[in-house]
C-alpha cells in the first residue's frame, strides 16, 4: 500500500476534521482559537494527560514516515491557559512528528485549564487512532472518575464522555469505592430531565437502610427493658440474644415460641403471668432480675 492510501486508512481512524482550514504561522495568538501550525517547541507534555502504559516505536516510525512524504495527519488537540498549550490529543502524531524532523505541527486550539486538557484526555484514542489497552482503559477510569468533573455526574454520563459502556465504568467505581466512599450526590439525565439524585441507599435492601450500628442496638435494647414490663422484657432478652450473634435463628424461634405458650398457659389469664427466667440467657445472667439484665 502506497504512502497516500495508508494515510487515507489512518485518518478516518485518527478522527480528521472535515472543512476545516489549517493556518501556518511560527506561534499563535492567544485570542485565536481553531485548527493553527503549531510550535511543537511550545507544547507542553507533561500535564498528566499521558495514559498510555507505553507508547508503540513502530507506530511512531509509521507516523514519521509517512509525514516525511508531506501526507497531512489530523491536527493534534491542545488546550491554552493563557501561557502554556497542553497537549490532550495526539502524544504518538507529535513524537513522530519531532522524529520526522518538524517543527511545527497541525494543532486544534481549545480556551481552558489544565484540569480541562486533563479530562478531555480520558476520551482521546476512544474512537480513533490506536486504541487504549485494558490495562490502559482501567487508569483512564480511575482519573476520570477521581476528577473533579465527575463528582456529582452519573455512571451512564461518565460512559458517554470516555466512549465506554455503563457497566465498565460501574465497575471501576466500585473498585474505586472499596477504598473510600463515593459520593452521595450525583447529577443524573434522563430524556430531557437533569436533576440531583441521592445515591446514598442504591444497592442497598431495606434491612440495610434501616441498620443500626451494634452499639446504638445495645443501648436502645437496654433503654427498652428499663421501661418495659417483666413480660416485656423477656422478649426483648430472646430477640436481643438472636440480633447479637449468640444463637441461632432456630434457636431463637424456638424460644419465641416456648415464651407464648408460657404467657398464656391455660391456668393464667392473659397478660397477668409471672416472669420466667431467659432460657437463652448464660447461666449467670439468669440468676439476676430481668429488668437489670442488658444484652
Amino acid at each position: 500500500m502506497n504512502p497516500t492510501d495508508l494515510a487515507e486508512k489512518r485518518a478516518p481512524a485518527c478522527g480528521r476534521p472535515e472543512g476545516r482550514h489549517v493556518k501556518t504561522a511560527d506561534s499563535v495568538p492567544a485570542a485565536q482559537s481553531g485548527v493553527q501550525m503549531l510550535l511543537i517547541s511550545v507544547i507542553r507534555r507533561d500535564g498528566h494527560t499521558q495514559h498510555r502504559v507505553a507508547v508503540d516505536p513502530s507506530i511512531i516510525a509509521e507516523y514519521a514516515s509517512l509525514m516525511r512524504e508531506g501526507v497531512a495527519f489530523p491536527p493534534v488537540r491542545v488546550w491554552w491557559d493563557g501561557s502554556d498549550y497542553w497537549l490532550s490529543d495526539g502524544f504518538q502524531r507529535v513524537s513522530a512528528a519531532e522524529s520526522a524532523g518538524l517543527t511545527q505541527i497541525a494543532a486544534e486550539i481549545l480556551h481552558g485549564t489544565l484540569s480541562d486538557a486533563q479530562w478531555d484526555s480520558y476520551a482521546a484514542n476512544a474512537a480513533h487512532g490506536s486504541r487504549h489497552s485494558w490495562a490502559e482503559t482501567q487508569i483512564v477510569i480511575g482519573l476520570a472518575l477521581e476528577h473533579s468533573n465527575s463528582a456529582t455526574m452519573s455512571n451512564v454520563l461518565i460512559a458517554k464522555h470516555l466512549h465506554l459502556s455503563e457497566a465498565t465504568v460501574r465497575r471501576g467505581r466500585q473498585k474505586l469505592s472499596s477504598s473510600h466512599d463515593e459520593d452521595s450526590e450525583r447529577i443524573v439525565t434522563r430524556g430531557k430531565t437533569t436533576y440531583l439524585l441521592t445515591t446514598t441507599n442504591i444497592g442497598k435492601t431495606s434491612g440495610e437502610r434501616r441498620a443500626t450500628p451494634r452499639r446504638d442496638f445495645r443501648a436502645e435494647l437496654a433503654e427498652m427493658k428499663e421501661k418495659g414490663s417483666p413480660t416485656t422484657c423477656r422478649l426483648l432478652n430472646i430477640i436481643g440474644h438472636w440480633a447479637l450473634g449468640e444463637v441461632t435463628p432456630a434457636r431463637c424461634i424456638e424460644a419465641i415460641e416456648g415464651f407464648i405458650r408460657n404467657c398464656h398457659a391455660p391456668d393464667e389469664p392473659a397478660g397477668m403471668s409471672q416472669p420466667h427466667e431467659d432460657s437463652l440467657a448464660p447461666e449467670a445472667d439468669r440468676i439476676r432480675p430481668v429488668a437489670n439484665v442488658h444484652v
